[in-house]
């Protein structure tokens, strides 16, 4: 998204800074605020922003029982308003508070957007994981604001440029709910949010895959190599042997129902900004369903992190369970708007927006949780432009292959590449069954990535793959230099 106006903070262990980026001004430096990990009064800050997190965890379930027992109050009032401010004094101090006054002042003055980014560097991904969604100065929440854009990111990820395409958007849908009765309900009203994309919009191309299974979600993401994939489930915490965490999410195949670890997704996307730019994932939405019984202590915005790691430009994950109507809503909205060419920002802070004036639940618009490793967040073509001239090897369609047929030399390259003989013999199998090959090297440069990422859950056959599409590649150059 081209914003005019934009103000960084970021964040480490031991500093804050912030940086103002305007038409008049390019990289203006506020002065560096100096934290102290034996700030007493830092430590309880950051205890009670704990608490409150926990306290809001069982948001859901307590507005619940209050409905239930009309005597009931349980939900305590602007619990969400004193976290904001809490998060808001986390960083907002010194310089770095007047330099966003300044950015926010400078962007009103002119009517423009105002792109806020928290960029967190590794000794701060638990920061990194704080509600700042519920961000509160002011008299005001900033993620409701309509001018305002609030994303973050990790570094030292960094920022990666992704190129947009012609339509159709193409989305995929992984639903992991288990199909019992405690979830059947939930179930069928997402199920019917999640098939409106192709009812109010010709630029999305969508498809459901409503019972987990693992060979169909990775061929899924390898035949279609989707723009979009969006996961659908319910996770808890356990306890570790050694005393610490573990977050666990319920994969329910038909046969077998069971907890597994997250990593089971997470694998799915193994090596995906080692891909074909065009094959990439793009954004990754996190959908966190009501738990049932109710587990409080974990969300799906732990796994956002892990996907970043395996090259996810952008991650969209649900801070807290949104109820049926607030998901549909929130649904609909955001490929509404991806498909009528909003920006990933701009399309979330629509849906926010729209939570936060349409769905009586105070705690709704603050779940969306945006990571942005993304310079540009566009995925479709806007009218009147065209995608840039580093959309990638893909868009070679000259290069011929060399002098003999495609599937031999993919054989002898295979021999030279170093990995377990037993891998290399089982790859070389899978390319003989995809035979007739394409002649031509881009063509043959996709396949390659697309088998990488069906064979994601079988590390050493994905990096066979990936092997013969960097020597692919190597080709390309040679040919092209």
């Amino acid at each position: 998204m081209e914003v005019d106006y934009e103000y960084r903070v970021d964040v480490t262990r031991t500093t804050i800074s912030g940086t103002l980026d305007t038409p008049e001004l390019k990289d203006r430096r506020f002065e560096p605020v100096t934290v102290r990990e034996d700030d007493e009064e830092r430590r309880l800050l950051l205890a009670t922003i704990d608490v409150l997190r926990m306290w809001l965890n069982r948001w859901t379930a307590l507005i619940r029982v209050s409905e239930q027992d009309e005597y009931a109050e349980l939900p305590v009032r602007n619990t969400s308003t004193v976290l904001g401010q809490h998060l808001y004094a986390t960083i907002f101090t010194g310089q770095v508070r007047e330099g966003f006054n300044v950015a926010r002042r400078s962007a009103a003055a002119t009517g423009a957007k105002l792109r806020l980014l928290l960029r967190f560097d590794g000794s701060a991904v638990e920061l990194a994981q704080f509600p700042w969604e519920l961000l509160y100065a002011d008299g005001e929440f900033l993620a409701k604001e309509h001018r305002l854009v609030l994303s973050r990111s990790l570094l030292p990820g960094g920022r990666v440029r992704t190129v947009p395409q012609e339509p159709p958007l193409k989305v995929r849908f992984l639903v992991t709910l288990p199909d019992s009765d405690a979830y059947r309900e939930q179930r069928v009203n997402l199920l019917t949010a999640l098939r409106q994309p192709d009812e109010y919009s010709t630029k999305i191309d969508s498809d459901i895959l409503d019972r987990w299974s693992e060979d169909k979600a990775a061929a899924m993401l390898s035949a279609d190599c989707p723009h979009v994939v969006h996961i659908v489930g319910v996770c808890r915490r356990r306890r570790n042997r050694d005393g610490g965490d573990a977050m666990q999410i319920y994969l329910d195949d038909g046969v077998e129902a069971r907890w597994r670890s997250p990593q089971v997704l997470v694998n799915l996307f193994r090596d995906n900004e080692k891909l074909v730019p065009a094959d990439r994932v793009r954004l990754v939405v996190l959908h966190l369903c009501e738990p049932s019984p109710l587990d409080f202590e974990v969300t799906f915005e732990r796994l956002a992190p892990d996907l970043i790691g395996c090259g996810i430009p952008t991650v969209l994950a649900m801070q807290y369970p949104l109820s049926g109507n607030a998901a549909g809503r929130f649904v609909k909205m955001l490929y509404q708007e991806l498909a009528g060419t909003k920006t990933i920002e701009e399309a979330v802070q629509d849906a926010r927006s729209d939570l936060f004036t349409q769905v009586e639940d105070d705690l709704g618009f603050g779940s969306p949780l945006l990571y942005m490793q993304s310079i540009d967040s566009q995925l479709l073509i806007r009218q009147g432009t065209a995608a840039g001239a580093d959309a990638g090897p893909s868009s070679v369609s000259t290069t011929q292959a060399p002098p003999r047929s495609t599937l031999e030399w993919l054989l002898q390259q295979l021999d030279g590449v170093k990995e377990p003989v037993q891998a290399r013999g089982d790859v070389g199998q899978i390319l003989r069954k995809l035979e007739p090959w394409p002649p031509q090297l881009p063509d043959v440069e996709r396949r390659l990535s697309r088998q990488a990422r069906a064979y994601a859950y079988r590390a050493d056959l994905a990096r066979v793959f990936l092997a013969l599409v960097k020597l692919v590649q190597a080709q390309l150059e040679v040919r092209d230099g």
